[in-house]
């Protein structure tokens, strides 16, 4: 499980070894079999002298591999972190390579509730069981009604002591909340440890979970951006998912565009967003100012629609991305 002790060992470089390293490899594979095109546009709009976050559609899972190859090629000023689903570190391999090319995992609330579930239970919840603890720690149910809502089974998750956890003295929400405080927090401590001290730009998905279309941004990204006043860069990656139509990270040949938007600063296109208290992001504390993250959220939204082609923009018909659950871990 992806814990403090992983969050502080992380290494956060300047010129990553990892990142370069797998640059050449990609630049053989997009020479060979066939020949891969990577097009910037608007690389203009991406300010100079100071870390950016920039936020992609999440078209497939290599998104990212051609924009940091080309900026890389291209001599760019600032190498980049990725935040990366904590769950892909289940496959300790798979979280070595992360941790080697300068990406941070993110432990949402949800992926700590399923963990801590697991070591309890012993198996995955189902949707049913999540939605009741979910809501328990969102604090939209109270315990005694979370209580009366569980089975016997999944009782055990608010009246078994673990870690730091004593049922007689606290509650789950407290419990769990807490431990959301402390690993979000080094979350924040890190991502302005690349941006200020290290000097790198950030690669986010505010949406989240893959899909040809745009979805809705979350606010996780916004949380930390309005905070720390950091600019947020929308980039529309167009045509990432043919070139890796599997999980196979070997591209096959095509033609990927990254259109780069302007920046979105507080002092502008954030401006009616502005937060003028201080709080912690991605804690209960940001949830007080719901409306304006959402706000933002849309307006990053709307800036990404903007830099895609037609099969990408987002779907305003609805559906449904998939269980939650099964996102998570």
């Amino acid at each position: 499980m992806v814990d403090e002790e992983h969050l502080r060992r992380v290494k956060i470089s300047a010129r990553p070894p990892g990142q370069r390293a797998v640059a050449h490899i990609l630049w053989l594979t997009y020479l060979f079999p066939s020949k891969t095109n990577i097009v910037l546009e608007g690389l203009e709009n991406i300010p100079k002298g100071e870390g950016v976050m920039f936020a992609l559609n999440h078209t497939d899972r290599y998104n990212y591999f051609p924009l940091q190859f080309e900026l890389w090629r291209r001599n760019h000023e600032r190498m980049t972190m990725a935040w990366v689903k904590a769950k892909y570190y289940e496959n300790k391999y798979l979280g070595r390579f992360f941790d080697m090319c300068n990406n941070l995992p993110l432990p949402s609330r949800g992926y700590i509730i399923l963990k801590d579930a697991f070591s309890v239970l012993n198996r995955k919840m189902n949707d049913d069981e999540y939605r009741v603890v979910r809501d328990l720690a969102d604090g939209k149910l109270q315990q005694a009604e979370a209580m009366e809502r569980a089975s016997d089974e999944l009782r055990k998750l608010f009246t078994t002591p673990r870690r730091d956890f004593q049922p007689s003295r606290e509650g789950y929400y407290d419990f769990i909340n807490r431990w959301n405080d402390r690993l979000m927090g080094l979350v924040e401590d890190r991502t302005l440890e690349a941006l200020k001290e290290k000097q790198n730009h950030i690669i986010v998905f505010p949406q989240g979970t893959r899909s040809i279309r745009l979805l809705p941004s979350r606010t996780g990204m916004l949380q930390f951006a309005l905070r720390h006043q950091i600019p947020i860069v929308p980039v529309g990656s167009n045509g990432c998912e043919k070139i890796y139509p599997t999980g196979n990270p070997l591209a096959k040949g095509g033609t990927v565009k990254y259109r780069i938007g302007k920046p979105l600063r507080v002092e502008d296109a954030f401006a009616p967003f502005k937060i003028d208290a201080p709080f912690k992001p991605f804690t209960k504390e940001a949830d007080e100012h719901a409306t304006a993250l959402e706000g933002a959220a849309n307006c990053l939204t709307l800036a990404i629609d903007e830099l895609l082609d037609p099969p990408y923009k987002m779907d305003r018909t609805g559906g449904d991305a998939g269980s939650r659950a099964d996102r998570l871990i």
